[in-house]
């Protein structure tokens, strides 16, 4: 019932939709603000701490944030990872979206699931003196605990850390909470920031980046994949509460379901046949024959 998010050349998601229908490229050099791509340009097969890849999808004013509005003190904010500054403004919009106050959900069974992991941001302040509030600061644990803190939320508060998956798991714990009654309504998404080189060197050195910054899915041309970040919120309410209290209804979610390929060819390689399963289980949750099904992302 409600959605915020920003996007590589998106500050939000009408933006984000127009460059889908365009089919524009966001991916860029990787910017200034972030490191200089070119202390790290070189082989990372010869090369220690070398990447040959400079690409990557961006947000603008990733260092942005007005803390006094969040009740937080601006030299607690300037050492919050970015993707806890990023989450509260999100979780904030995403709530608005939804045309509700911040204020209405205090006190409520209100859940968060939210896509998050290290970024590295840590080593940034690395001679800097460690304060009380550095642990906080710097752990993934923090972001959605911040959000139900803020905003006087009893529902469950979780991180979810499934690398690529994170967003689509965290979506699926609040489906789950909400049908099984741990919450009435759930804030779930991901939120993810590029902040030092370390992710660029290690993917690259995997074999696992486009040399060109391009995913080019199902192609004989594909190279690896472009490391982007960014941040999409749902709120998420029971179909049955969203009809009766007259929410503006973005979609429903019919099923959803979640497996692991166990024993596969490596630790990053799919299984098909799992992946079927998975699938499969998600339609005979939602009731709906695969035939019925007109398109698919």
């Amino acid at each position: 019932v409600g959605m915020s998010g920003v996007f590589p050349k998106a500050a939000n998601i009408d933006e984000y939709w127009r460059n889908l229908e365009e089919g524009k490229d966001c991916i860029t050099e990787v910017p200034a603000d972030r490191w200089d791509w070119r202390e790290y340009y070189g082989d990372p097969l010869n090369e220690a701490n070398k990447t040959n890849v400079k690409w990557g999808g961006f947000i603008d004013g990733v260092a942005d944030f007005d803390p006094l509005f969040f009740g937080i003190s601006p030299l607690e904010a300037e050492q919050m990872d970015p993707q806890q500054r990023l989450l509260m403004m999100y979780a904030w919009k995403a709530i608005e979206d939804a045309g509700y106050s911040a204020k209405s959900l205090s006190g409520t069974k209100t859940g968060l699931y939210i896509g998050t992991g290290n970024t590295g941001y840590g080593s940034l302040f690395s001679d800097l003196d460690i304060g009380g509030a550095s642990a906080a600061n710097m752990s993934p644990s923090a972001g959605p605990n911040r959000v139900s803190y803020m905003l006087n939320l009893h529902g469950p508060s979780e991180p979810i850390d499934t690398a690529c998956s994170s967003s689509l798991v965290a979506i699926h714990h609040a489906v789950c909470a909400i049908e099984n009654g741990n919450c009435d309504m759930a804030i779930a998404g991901g939120v993810n920031t590029v902040v030092t080189p370390q992710g660029h060197i290690a993917y690259d050195k995997a074999g696992a980046l486009s040399k060109e910054g391009k995913c080019k899915t199902f192609s004989d041309r594909a190279d690896g994949f472009a490391v982007s970040e960014g941040a999409g919120i749902l709120f998420l309410k029971k179909l049955s509460e969203a009809e009766k209290a007259g929410d503006h209804i973005y979609g429903v979610i019919k099923g959803s379901a979640v497996n692991h390929g166990g024993r596969a060819n490596s630790l990053t390689t799919p299984n098909p046949k799992a992946q079927a399963e998975v699938v499969r289980t998600a339609y005979d949750k939602a009731g709906i024959d695969p035939r019925t099904v007109t398109y698919i992302e």
